[in-house]
């Protein structure tokens, strides 16, 4: 078989440790690299070229077009033109054309990958994205494409007490989120340095489109910092939130592909915020928890909005515990963020806006783009939202164990202790040989 990797800066690191198990068996490796500078060791290898002035029209198709929205060089970095997405496109397409691989493995992160699983869709060729299933720790699933829609799994099962243990982990907070209790390796200095040197060589070589200017990235860092202070100057301590009809949003740290890929066409959260302040009432109030580890997301837009909307809208700080304020809250409103998983455990209501696993759920409305939340609210308040049973939550756990793998995926950077980690290796490499061999 033909099996294509598309580096992903330092989780080229693993990809190599996979790629040299498939080499062993026979298979041959190929890959699309967009960084010069995280070039892999082996294999058939081919380096995107860096763009030039494009000499054709530019359509901008469905898929191109998520390419560009999701795109952080545009939303965040000062880039001014797309025209290096349609550069890019021509180069993945010729290439995997070349290629024609049976199988390929990538992120679905960077604009690259999205143009590579653009190629692949249109061949009918499997993408595979390997991410945490954030619950319960430790197990990964093979996403297809760019979707939260696990492919295959290890079918494994966990006895009934367990499971019922894990659920009240959940449910009572308990447990972490598995991004959350995976540790980093802490960086040495000299490891920090080599890898300032490596992306810095990498944008002066040329590589702009995923790396931003140092100055820039500086600047708006500053700037977005300044902007999480300003929130916490105006926003509350959960146990000062008022009793009603209350409906929580938890925001998602931004740049993310979960919610930037996996959370399109609902990622601008702005105007997400503004169309649920639309279809509250009078008496109802917004409360908006930020993400722990806010980033872009705290926009000068998103402030505006808040001090337009101030009667309507309640924002929690930075501190504040999200048991604190569930007690509180009516109903949660997630594009796909994790605490959908968590609300399943708790029987608590729940929106969502990007589809996945978990959406088909009875405590969850997946709601459809433009479909208006009242008639969600009005049910919730007439208590006729429909509950989940012990042994409905125990079957949605046990869905969650067999489409997943045991183990962590780990990168050449901060997680390098997974790769090391001969047990948890010996796990990524039966799962990827699991798939190889399904395939």
């Amino acid at each position: 078989m033909k099996i294509l990797f598309v580096e992903n800066r330092y989780k080229t690191a693993l990809w190599e440790v996979i790629a040299k198990e498939y080499e062993k068996l026979g298979h041959e490796i190929y890959w699309i690299a967009q960084n010069p500078m995280f070039k892999p060791s082996f294999g058939n290898i081919s380096i995107l070229p860096f763009p030039k002035k494009i000499n054709f029209k530019k359509v901008y198709s469905p898929e191109i077009q998520k390419v560009i929205d999701s795109n952080r060089g545009l939303n965040y970095f000062g880039l001014k033109s797309d025209d290096f997405i349609f550069w890019y496109e021509k180069e993945v397409e010729k290439i995997i054309e070349a290629i024609s691989p049976d199988l390929v493995f990538g992120e679905s992160t960077l604009f690259h990958e999205l143009l590579a699983i653009n190629s692949c869709k249109k061949r009918n060729i499997l993408y595979l994205h390997p991410s945490s299933t954030r619950y319960p720790n430790n197990r990964f699933s093979f996403y297809l494409y760019d979707t939260q829609i696990p492919f295959k799994g290890s079918n494994d099962q966990l006895n009934n007490e367990n499971a019922l243990k894990i659920i009240e982990a959940v449910r009572t907070r308990q447990a972490q989120p598995d991004y959350m209790s995976v540790l980093s390796y802490k960086l040495t200095k000299l490891d920090w340095l080599k890898d300032k040197i490596r992306l810095s060589l990498g944008y002066y070589f040329g590589e702009k489109y995923n790396t931003p200017s140092p100055f820039v990235k500086k600047k708006i860092n500053t700037h977005f910092a300044k902007n999480i202070i300003e929130w916490d100057k105006i926003a509350i301590d959960s146990v000062d939130v008022q009793k009603g009809f209350n409906v929580l949003y938890a925001m998602q740290m931004q740049p993310e592909a979960n919610i930037d890929v996996w959370g399109h066409p609902n990622s601008n959260q702005v105007e997400l915020i503004s169309r649920i302040i639309k279809n509250l009432n009078n008496s109802e109030k917004l409360i908006i928890k930020p993400n722990p580890k806010s980033k872009y997301e705290i926009s000068n837009d998103l402030l505006t909005l808040f001090r337009l909307n101030h009667t309507k809208v309640v924002l929690l700080k930075h501190s504040s515990k999200m048991d604190d304020i569930l007690m509180k809250t009516n109903v949660v409103l997630t594009v796909s963020g994790t605490i959908a998983i968590e609300c399943i455990f708790d029987n608590k209501p729940i929106i969502m806006l990007a589809e996945a696993l978990h959406t088909k759920q009875k405590n969850i409305y997946y709601l459809k783009t433009n479909e208006s939340m009242r008639p969600v609210f009005d049910q919730v308040q007439n208590k006729k939202f429909p509950a989940i049973s012990e042994n409905e939550k125990v079957d949605y756990l046990q869905e969650l164990i067999q489409t997943s793998y045991e183990g962590t995926n780990g990168d050449g950077l901060h997680n390098l202790h997974y790769i090391n980690d001969n047990e948890n290796l010996d796990n990524l490499k039966d799962a990827y040989i699991d798939i190889l061999n399904y395939v």
